[in-house]
């Protein structure tokens, strides 16, 4: 057992911790995921005004603070910045909001609040006007009568927006007036109408403006409850001087009401249910305790993380309980840190061993029929596939009529299309430009995340391009992205009526080495031959040797460092001479592409960096990637939609060497559900995967 201090880095620490000698103990919640870094504004204005303070990050965890945490403190300054989207401030997903019962509990108990920031109001009430009445906590406790208007949307449609807020004279805490903006005016402000009981601080300015009338910073007692109501951006006022001054004079005015530093805490000591130390099932989990002296410290609460670590992988709740991921890579040790949140910055850690964890990472397979003259050959490859206990489902397009969009694909490592003996109007391809044929929309998605593909049929080549022979070339995807260079071939239709006989294995391709392959036919027409290009790797030959066209491949993969496998095999593998031979070769080539998989891998490790998969993945709201730089490192992360385009984007600038965390926040990043593309970037080394929500 050993006892940290405030000096030790902590990695993957969620909470940051100031030491309080102010007389007021504050809690600063960061519940701003529009733009995460504006919280920083609010941290330095604190500082500056000589408070400190105890830091909550609401988007990272993906929750208010507990009860528990809140009590622990005087003050909370609870901060939404720009977002009015999922806000943590309100209980409920998205859509369903209601009061969040542990701050009425809170401010029951005589904790004082400090909300600021823009569209908290219309989280919850997206009508404006919105009339409230006693029973309501926007009423009650907030001292707000009406949300009446918003600047800019209610001033007049592209108005100016608000120019200033004025203070209210004498009214006790502010004297600081005008308000101004680091723009010329401010978007989104609400115009409020108070309660009888709460007092206006600011109103919306200047005397001309649409709802002068109104109040813009609201002050309401509560029992001993004491609460500020800031409905403008307070990270966006004009210098950081004045917002210095701002907080200042808000935060004198709580300061004399409150507690003072208290009596801090002075140790930890942790430990596991039963006193065991090891997780030795897959997946299993493992509570943690932490036992806090002295017994009558004001603030009690720790917050868990998972300090060094080995190769064990493992999560821990705010409740303390120890999950091991049940990966490959999970077996090891890792320390388990409890961290005082009132100042003090005791820490104590307990080392937990972790064994006997699996690969519980399944490779998933979709089978789509895309056969409409033979509908029911699908179900040979079907077989086979349950017959090497692959993990697979299958998609009919002859029964949906569509191609799988997506969000279904996505959910797959591997997509073996199946075109059969079927060479018209396949929902494989898109048709929409015959001077370079791609697949279709969805699957192409699929690709640019590193989704695998296989490709098998015949004619899937003669329903694009009817007949060979057909050159391609750079810049075009059948030359870049399947690695075919020329559509040279037809048995049957080239060969002098014969049909191939059989395709011999070449050999040294990695793949697949059963050998020949032949046919439930004597010869097999209309498979198609290819020259390849020099990136490509040809795994089948048109064969025996002297057959005709026996200098054409029929089956080869292409795989690049910024795409998956894309197999593409011109032939019927319905109709392989035996079932067990089709079971060799399917099994062959899903373990090579399983193995070859980056969405089968999940995790990278270099000189510069580990870094895990996206965990959980799917995800509803929250997903959260883990990763250790072995070096000091510039670490971008880019957060993009399946066209592409950039949804979130933030640099972390330098970091150390050590354990970090980046947390993906559907509600707060303001992202819909469906299938994203992430890249983070260490050094200018760039890694991609993907993350749906669903």
């Amino acid at each position: 057992m050993k006892k940290f201090y405030l000096l030790m880095t902590l990695a993957a620490m969620l909470f940051s911790t100031q030491l309080t000698y102010a007389q007021v103990s504050i809690l600063l919640v960061n519940d701003n995921g529009y733009d995460m870094e504006r919280v920083e504004v609010i941290k330095e204005a604190i500082t500056n005004a000589g408070y400190d303070y105890t830091y909550y990050d609401a988007v990272t965890e993906a929750s208010a603070p507990s009860l528990e945490m809140m009590n622990g403190f005087d003050l909370l300054v609870w901060y939404t910045g720009n977002d009015g989207g999922g806000l943590y401030f309100w209980d409920g997903e998205e859509g369903e909001e209601t009061d969040n019962e542990n701050l009425i509990s809170y401010l029951n108990d005589g904790g004082m609040l400090w909300l600021q920031g823009l569209d908290f109001l219309y989280d919850r009430y997206p009508e404006v006007p919105t009339v409230y009445a006693e029973g309501d906590f926007v009423y009650d406790y907030l001292g707000i009568a009406e949300y009446h208007a918003q600047s800019h949307l209610d001033d007049g449609f592209y108005s100016d927006g608000v120019p200033q807020f004025d203070v209210v004279a004498d009214n006790g805490i502010f004297e600081m007036t005008p308000l101004l903006w680091a723009f010329s005016t401010m978007w989104y402000a609400d115009a409020l109408a108070i309660t009888d009981n709460a007092s206006g601080l600011y109103t919306m300015g200047p005397a001309e403006y649409d709802f002068s009338d109104y109040y813009g910073v609201v002050y309401n007692e509560v029992g001993d409850a004491k609460i500020i109501t800031t409905t403008t951006e307070t990270a966006r006022f004009d210098s950081q001087e004045n917002i210095d001054a701002f907080m200042g004079e808000g935060l004198a005015y709580f300061e004399q009401f409150g507690s003072g530093a208290g009596i801090p805490v002075e140790e930890i000591t942790v430990s596991s249910e039963g006193d065991v130390t090891e997780i030795t099932e897959d997946g299993a989990s493992l509570q943690l305790y932490a036992a806090v002296l002295p017994e009558d410290a004001d603030n009690k609460v720790v917050t868990w993380s998972i300090g060094i670590s080995s190769t064990a992988v493992a999560g821990i709740s705010n409740d303390g309980l120890l999950t091991a991921t049940g990966t490959i890579i999970g077996n090891g040790n890792c320390w388990v840190l409890a961290s005082a949140i009132d100042g003090s910055g005791v820490v104590d850690s307990l080392e937990i061993i972790i064994t006997n964890q699996e690969n519980n990472t399944d490779f998933e397979v979709l089978l789509v029929n895309d056969n409409a003259n033979g509908t029911d050959r699908y179900l040979e490859l079907d077989t086979v596939l349950y017959n090497i206990d692959a993990n697979y489902e299958v998609y009919n397009t002859l029964e949906t009529g569509t191609a799988p969009d997506i969000v279904l694909l996505s959910n797959y490592d591997l997509v073996i299309w199946y075109t059969g003996n079927d060479g018209v109007n396949l929902k494989l391809w898109d048709v929409s430009d015959t001077n370079n044929y791609k697949f279709n929309a969805d699957l192409m998605s699929y690709i640019e995340m590193k989704g695998n593909i296989w490709i098998q049929g015949l004619d899937f080549m003669y329903a694009i391009e009817g007949g060979a022979p057909v050159d391609y070339e750079a810049g075009q995807f059948i030359y870049d992205v399947m690695g075919i260079s020329k559509y040279a071939a037809q048995s049957k239709v080239d060969d002098g009526d014969m049909g191939v006989p059989q395709l011999d294995v070449v050999e040294g391709n990695g793949a697949s080495e059963v050998d020949p392959i032949m046919w439930t036919y004597t010869t097999m027409y209309f498979v198609d031959g290819f020259e390849v290009t020099s990136s490509a790797h040809p795994q089948y030959k048109m064969g025996p040797v002297g057959y005709p066209l026996d200098m054409y491949y029929s089956a080869l993969f292409k795989h690049d460092d910024t795409r998956g496998i894309i197999m593409t095999w011109a032939f019927e593998t319905a109709r392989i001479d035996s079932r067990p031979h089709a079971e060799d070769i399917f099994y062959e080539v899903l373990n090579y592409i399983e193995d070859h998989s980056e969405t089968a891998i999940q995790e990278w490790e270099n000189d510069l960096a580990t870094i895990d998969a996206i965990y959980p993945n799917p995800a509803t709201y929250m997903a959260t990637l883990n990763y250790q730089l072995l070096n000091n490192a510039e670490v971008q992360f880019n957060l993009l939609d399946i066209t592409g385009k950039s949804v979130y984007f933030k640099n972390y600038g330098s970091q150390t060497v050590g354990n970090h965390q980046i947390s993906i926040n559907r509600n707060k990043m303001n992202v819909q559900q469906g299938v994203y593309l992430y890249t983070i970037t260490i050094d200018n080394q760039q890694y991609t995967g993907k993350v749906i929500f669903n």
